[in-house]
């Protein structure tokens, strides 16, 4: 098998008829290629089929030629991986498929170079491409379809630090700034991801960085929280930080929430408002906690008011406050009270609300609960915060949830007690707890295959210990060693009985 097999059969293909049977040949030749490592016949067949005319119009979909389409796009996939952008013909070969009417073709060709330099970058080779194939992508963020927008952004965070002051590059990104809001947030995207990258790259550019930030007095409320939401991950690095505090884009914010009700529209900006402090308290909760008292008050004020549109965004800030040791300190430090009957609140929202929403609550509290390392004062502070959700008897709460006919309820609740029962007044609680253990250890109730599992992993937590007496630990043990989906035979349960 040589090139000139190939050649005959992409000459097939210009006869209608004999389309599908070419294509298969091709498929299956392309993969037997793929198995012998031959390089040079893979580069020689690639770059010939990529640039055949009869080959690309087998890309062009029709609805009597859907099966046609897939296997050319499965040809075009192989084809791609064994592309080398060491080739100086490869903005030319590829030209028809970057270019193509199709965003499905698009998508193949912008996520295979994605993970082409994903995986040069990992294995710390040079990642640089042409200055015309760099425009193809460019071109891309401009596609309305995010199956090539996304990728895009991806290539371009890889590739554009070493273009970024070119005059026509800069240029390029400032047109598209004039575009609808999706091409916009793309670029407001590309320049974060490329700004966390060091100190440096945020200088060179801040052209788009001053441009988003000025999207925030913006009149499109939902296009303020996606700017914010794109910003939430310049605030993670600690250059980004000092970039948006010179900037004073948090006073800005902050006083946003403080007149709220000067301009009622802003009471939309709420929930997208608290998760950026929220996941810049993630990493820097001194910043937060400490400096802006007024968001935090508008959290717990958020969590409290039962308002069912806000308490999502609020249950996730709350996890994020809570996320780092110092995190938990801090709250605990300057907002005793109100932190107190905000898990008051979250038990008796458990009782109340909806299930999605008690999903949500039990996923907040297993992230509030679950500590990398712990202190003897992170130790009491928990324990002291999971007694607030229902007093001496919250684990007798939480098993009434393990009882619950709806499987995901069930799966969130013992998720939660996993975290719970990851500090050792956790598990003495769950001991302590009459019938808890004897429950976790009854197969016969339990038919979900997702609460199985977790039902086993909290299980297998609980064997790890050493708090139960012998007899609990065997049976513990035993239950371990058989799987989390191990069922007993009618000769055992017959055995049993008598």
């Amino acid at each position: 098998m040589d090139e000139s097999w190939f050649c005959e059969q992409i000459n097939n293909l210009i006869i209608q008829e004999n389309r599908l049977s070419a294509l298969s040949e091709i498929r299956m030749r392309l993969y037997e290629i793929s198995d012998t490592s031959d390089v040079q016949l893979e580069t020689l067949i690639t770059d010939r089929l990529l640039s055949a005319p009869e080959f690309m119009e087998c890309l062009n979909c029709k609805n009597e030629a859907k099966e046609q389409c897939e296997l050319a796009a499965d040809i075009l996939s192989i084809c791609m991986s064994h592309m080398s952008f060491e080739q100086n013909t490869l903005p030319t070969i590829l030209e028809w498929t970057l270019t193509h009417p199709r965003s499905e073709i698009k998508s193949i060709v912008f996520n295979t170079i994605l993970k082409q330099l994903e995986r040069q970058r990992n294995n710390k080779k040079p990642v640089q491409i042409s200055t015309e194939l760099l425009i193809h992508i460019l071109n891309g963020l401009k596609e309305e379809d995010c199956k090539v927008g996304v990728p895009a952004i991806g290539i371009l965070t890889i590739v554009l630090e070493q273009h970024i002051n070119e005059e026509g590059i800069k240029n390029k990104l400032l047109n598209m700034l004039t575009s609808d809001e999706i091409i916009k947030c793309r670029v407001y995207e590309l320049g974060v991801n490329l700004a966390k990258q060091s100190a440096t790259m945020l200088q060179q550019v801040e052209f788009l960085l001053d441009r988003a930030l000025s999207e925030l007095d913006n009149d499109d409320v939902l296009f303020q929280v996606n700017i914010l939401e794109i910003l939430v991950a310049l605030a993670e690095q600690n250059h980004g930080l000092l970039y948006l505090e010179n900037r004073q884009v948090f006073e800005l914010i902050s006083r946003r929430v403080e007149n709220v009700d000067q301009n009622p529209i802003d009471q939309l900006l709420i929930p997208g408002i608290m998760k950026f402090f929220g996941k810049t308290a993630s990493v820097q909760p001194q910043k937060v906690i400490v400096d802006y008292p007024h968001m935090i008050q508008c959290l717990f004020e958020s969590i409290l008011s039962g308002n069912i549109s806000i308490l999502p965004a609020a249950f996730d800030t709350f996890a994020n406050l809570t996320q780092t040791k110092q995190g938990k300190q801090l709250l605990d430090q300057n907002y005793p009270v109100l932190t107190k009957v905000t898990f008051e609140a979250l038990g008796s929202y458990l009782r109340n609300l909806s299930t999605d929403l008690k999903n949500r609550a039990f996923n907040t509290l297993e992230m509030v609960f679950t500590t990398d390392s712990s202190t003897a004062e992170i130790e009491a502070l928990l324990q002291k915060w999971f007694k607030n959700l229902a007093g001496e008897e919250s684990m007798q709460f939480l098993m009434d949830y393990c009882r619950n006919p709806f499987p995901d309820i069930k799966v969130a609740c013992l998720s939660f007690i996993k975290s719970v029962c990851l500090h050792k007044w956790g598990l003495l609680a769950l001991k302590n707890t009459a019938g808890f253990v004897e429950f976790l250890l009854d197969r016969k109730i339990e038919f979900d295959k997702e609460a199985k599992y977790k039902k086993f992993e909290l299980i297998s937590l609980l064997a790890d210990s050493d708090v139960f007496d012998m007899q609990i630990n065997l049976q513990l043990r035993t239950y371990v060693n058989e799987g989390p989906y191990f069922v007993q035979s009618i000769f055992d349960i017959a055995t049993e009985g008598n």
